[in-house]
């Protein structure tokens, strides 16, 4: 092979390594950016909840109906918390895919510059 091949090879694998590294860039800022704000989310739920925990406390004639508005909110501060580790493990799964396909692709285009033949 001679020197304008392997400039030509060099060039093409380093122009595809690059691609590739903005391909994961990509993935993994959208990844953070999503999870973020499924935080800020969860974080709200976590308030709003303090807030309604406080408010029925106050409201509450009695011990019992105290107890009872707050195993009810506690109950629905978890159903919430349940939806947002659903959602999240989503976001996870999902840029757990698209980081194996450009990964696999990547793999594929190197072994096919490396036996660009079939050999």
């Amino acid at each position: 092979m001679d020197d304008a091949k392997i400039a030509e090879k060099v060039t093409e694998a380093t122009r595809t390594v690059l691609e590739n590294m903005m391909k994961l860039e990509e993935i993994n800022d959208r990844t953070v950016h999503v999870l973020a704000q499924k935080q800020f989310a969860a974080a709200g739920d976590y308030m709003s909840s303090a807030v309604k925990r406080l408010r029925t406390l106050n409201e509450a004639k009695d011990m019992k109906d105290a107890m009872a508005s707050q195993a009810d909110l506690a109950s629905e501060l978890s159903e919430k918390m349940l939806n947002h580790a659903k959602t999240s493990l989503e976001v996870l799964n999902n840029s757990k895919s698209e980081l194996n396909a450009v990964i696999g692709d990547s793999l594929s285009r190197f072994f096919e510059m490396a036996n660009p033949k079939g050999k």
